[in-house]
Parts: C-alpha cells; structure tokens; sequence
C-alpha cells in the first residue's frame, strides 16, 4: 500500500462533500445549474446528466440544494451524482426510496455493502428474516462489490470510485474509460483553482500495477455493480471493412476489447503493411464510434504491437495453416492476446508478453 498517498492536487479545489449542511430552509439561489455532460455523452450512452452551477466554488455554490436532483441520498454534488446514477440505471435503491440514510459521505457506501452482504449471510443461515425491517433496507445492495485500494480486481468501466482529499472518502467519482496506466472519471464538485473556478467535470487518473495488485493515488477502492454489463456493453458484434484487411468485427466488454479478423486480415496484419493497417484501423474503429470506453491511441498502440508479433512469430503466419485472427486487448494487466484460428494453435488464447500499452499510446 506504499502507492496510496495522501497528497492534494495542486490544480484542484474541491468543495467537500461533508460540509454540514445548514438547518436554515432552502431559499432560490442568483445562480442557475448547468449541464456540462448529458447522459449520452459519456459511459458509452448510458450515463446521467452532470450537474455544475454556474458560480463556485465559494459561499457554498458548489451545493446542489434543490431537487429532484437531491432525490436519493443527502444533497452534495459528488455524491449526488453516483447515486443518482446507481438508482436510476441499476435500480439500486432501498425501501426508503433513497440509499439509506445512514449515506453521508461516500465513504459511507462501504459500510452499506458491508451491511447488506452480512443480511444476506444470515438470511441464507436462516437466522434472519427476509422481511426484517433491516434486511429489507439493504439487501437491494447486496450484489455490489467492494474492492479496496491495492487489490486484485482493477476498476472497470462504470465503478464508483471513493476518493480522498482531506478525510477518508470525502469524494467520489465514476469510471468512464479504462485504458493501461490510466482512468477517464466523470465527477461533480471539481474546480479548477484559477478565478474565475471552471468545473472539472472529466478527469485521468493514473492507475499502477504491481504484481498483478491495483493502485490509484489517493483512493479508498472503487465499488463494482454486476449490472454494469448489462448497461453499457453491446448486444451485438459491430463490423467493419478496410481496403487492406477486409471485413472484421469488433465488440467489447467492460474488461477488453476484441477484432476478429478473417483470412485475408490475418495475413495483412503480419505483413510488411501491417503497422500502417493497424493505425488506420484503429481510427476507423474510432470514427464509427467503437471506441468508447477506452482510448484510440491505447487501442491503436495495441493493434500495431499486434501487427509486430503476427508478421514475426510462426504461430501467426499463413504457410502455418492460419485462417482468421482474433485479437483481444485487455483494459489492464497484460495488454494483449491473440487467438489464432487455424493451424496447431487453433482457437488458443495466447497472452503475449511485454506488450503493454499506456492511454497515451506509448509502450509501457
């Protein structure tokens, strides 16, 4: 855990989410909300809308007050719209309507699987009730996955991450992107430290690995839903023709992303051609929109490394018996693997190693 720093970034100000909040009546504020992210825009279609006001920081602009936006748990921004995004998308809310009240901070989420993955263990003992006041509030919880900063499941697309600035969990956020050494976050409450502030709404994490465990600086962990999936990834293959390598497809998941190439493709990306084939190719992909929830220069990194090891290892060459090419690029961890079809090594996996890519494109 020596990674996990506390330090606060010199070009951000964050107005907290656990500023108390006042007992004094909700009057209108001069100062309007905006919308600087729709829901279309980000989390490959599927997120909500991101909410900044027009003003702040400062004199507790940075507070959303007003509803319906304050609808499922207590009011500050970063959080606001986390659990906005979980209730409306996933479903997940208590019985109550909300998260549970005892959600003030982020950090609080934590503490809401705990309880619901306890109620669930009893219930299945059969030493609870599943109509027992508590269990009936946290059980629409229990299926969220907790992974604390360091551990072996890294972030995916969609995750909650609980962040720190000046106590345990005071921020939140959520995954956007994955792509090697970094994460794309889509967040609420961020503000540059310039005057006038400009709100921060989209930001990269840097993301280590070390063996095979998961760091990003300042973080708590990141909370995973299994109905993410269901979301965001497509229901179908998408397809794709170049003049080089043919027709193809490509499709991914919240974890890779993956072209199946036919014959004709195999052969151009091991050929003299192929770097040249795997960059075009990727920003074709990028053009018809296909990259959504990683980065081009990460994906067009991977594809040319794909091109070295096809054109230079006998696995992947056509006089020995190749006939199509799958090529699946892993958000984290080890880049790239490749699926020959045809030949010895048919419809194998084969992970190839020291072919790392970083979001920027660059080898790592």
């Amino acid at each position: 855990m020596a990674m996990k720093t506390k330090t606060i970034p010199g070009i951000l100000l964050i107005l907290l989410c656990a500023l108390i909040l006042s007992s004094a009546p909700v009057s209108a504020r001069p100062v309007s909300d905006r919308y600087l992210l729709h829901g279309t825009d980000w989390l490959a279609g599927h997120g909500v809308n991101v909410i900044y006001p027009d003003v702040g920081p400062g004199n507790r602009e940075g507070y959303v007050e007003i509803t319906p936006f304050c609808s499922y748990a207590y009011c500050y921004q970063c959080i606001e719209l986390t659990i906005r995004l979980y209730a409306e998308k996933l479903g997940y809310i208590s019985n109550n309507g909300r998260w549970p009240d005892t959600v003030a901070i982020p950090n609080d989420m934590i503490d809401v699987i705990n309880q619901a993955h306890e109620k669930q263990k009893l219930i299945k003992k059969g030493a609870l009730s599943v109509s027992d006041s508590e269990a009936v509030k946290y059980l629409p919880f229990a299926d969220l996955i907790y992974t604390p900063n360091g551990g072996t499941t890294p972030p995916r697309v969609g995750d909650m991450i609980i962040y720190t600035y000046r106590k345990p969990g005071d921020h939140i956020m959520v995954v956007n992107r994955v792509g090697g050494n970094k994460v794309e976050i889509v967040q609420q409450n961020i503000w540059t430290q310039s005057r006038p502030a400009s709100p921060v709404p989209v930001r990269l994490l840097d993301l280590f690995e070390q063996s095979g465990h998961y760091f990003i600086n300042n973080a708590e962990g990141w909370i995973h839903s299994p109905r993410m999936k269901e979301l965001i990834e497509p229901t179908g293959d998408g397809y794709f023709f170049d003049a080089k390598l043919g027709n193809g497809t490509w499709r991914w998941t919240e974890d890779a992303f993956t072209i199946s190439l036919e014959r004709t493709g195999a052969i151009g990306m091991a050929a003299d051609i192929g770097q040249e084939s795997a960059a075009r190719l990727s920003q074709t992909l990028n053009n018809e929109g296909a990259i959504a929830v990683t980065s081009e220069p990460y994906i067009r990194c991977a594809l040319m490394k794909a091109a070295n090891v096809a054109g230079n290892d006998v696995r992947f060459l056509s006089n020995f018996g190749l006939k199509g090419l799958d090529i699946r690029i892993e958000f984290t961890g080890d880049t790239l693997r490749l699926r020959p079809h045809g030949g010895k090594f048919d419809n194998q996996w084969i992970t190839i190693n020291n072919a790392r890519c970083g979001w920027e494109g660059n080898p790592i």
